[in-house]
C-alpha cells in the first residue's frame, strides 16, 4: 500500500467516524494538509472549523490525529522522492557514462583517432569535467581509454564553468518552479475553501426551511 492510499483510507475511516460520508471532506482537508505554505496551527483551526459545522460530534481528537499522520505521511513522501531521485540521478550518470565512453572511443576498423563533432566536444568536455576523468590516447589498438582521476590537469574543451553555471540555472529554476506551484496550490486550497464553506451555508439553509414544513404536517 502506497502511502496515499493509505492516507486516503485512513482519512476516510476518520470522517466516517464522525458521520461525514461526503467524499469531498476528504479531498479538501487533503489538499490542506499537502499545503506547506499553510502554518500547522492554522490547519487545526481551519479544519476544526470545517469538520464541526458538519458534524455535532468531537472534532478534536481527530484533527489532533490528522496533523500528527500528516507529518508521517509527509515524512515518508520525502523519503520516497528523494529515493527515486537518488535512482534517477543514477540511471542519468550511467547513461552519460556510456555517452562519455562512445564519444571518445576509436573506431576497430580504423585505428586512426576519432574525430568528435563540435556538440560532441562540448558533450565530452562536460562530461569529463563532471566525473573528473582525463583522456589518454592508446595509440597501439587505435582506440582512447578512459582514466578516472580526481586529480586531472588535462585541457578540457569547452567553458569549464559550463556544467556549474548550468547546475545553478536548474536549481533557480526549480525554486522558482517551486514557489509558483505554492502559490496556485493555495489559491486553489482558498478557492475550495470559499466553495465548501458555501455549500455548507446552503445546506443550513435548506435544513431551516424543512423543519417549518415538517411542523406544519405534524399540526
Amino acid at each position: 500500500m502506497t502511502v496515499e492510499s493509505d492516507w486516503e483510507e485512513w482519512l476516510t475511516s476518520a470522517l466516517l467516524s464522525l458521520k461525514i460520508e461526503d467524499e469531498a471532506f476528504s479531498e479538501y482537508i487533503s489538499q490542506i494538509c499537502s499545503e506547506d505554505s499553510i502554518e500547522d496551527d492554522e490547519k487545526r483551526e481551519v479544519i476544526s472549523e470545517f469538520l464541526s459545522e458538519a458534524t455535532e460530534e468531537s472534532v478534536t481528537e481527530t484533527v489532533d490525529e490528522i496533523l500528527r499522520r500528516t507529518e508521517v505521511r509527509r515524512a515518508k513522501t520525502k523519503a520516497e522522492e528523494e529515493e527515486a531521485r537518488v535512482k534517477a540521478l543514477e540511471a542519468v550518470k550511467v547513461k552519460e557514462l556510456e555517452s562519455l565512453r562512445e564519444f571518445t572511443s576509436g573506431n576497430v576498423e580504423n585505428p586512426k583517432k576519432r574525430v568528435l563533432s563540435k556538440d560532441e566536444q562540448i558533450i565530452r568536455a562536460r562530461l569529463l569535467q563532471e566525473y573528473a576523468y582525463e583522456m589518454e590516447e592508446v595509440e597501439e589498438n587505435g582506440e582512447v581509454e578512459v582514466i578516472k582521476d580526481g586529480d586531472a590537469s588535462g585541457s578540457i574543451d569547452g567553458d569549464p564553468l559550463l556544467s556549474k553555471n548550468r547546475n545553478a540555472e536548474v536549481v533557480k529554476e526549480a525554486e522558482q518552479a517551486k514557489r509558483l506551484a505554492s502559490q496556485a496550490e493555495h489559491a486553489k486550497v482558498a478557492a475550495r475553501n470559499k466553495e465548501m464553506q458555501e455549500k455548507q451555508r446552503l445546506e443550513r439553509e435548506k435544513e431551516k426551511k424543512r423543519a417549518p414544513k415538517k411542523e406544519k404536517r405534524r399540526m
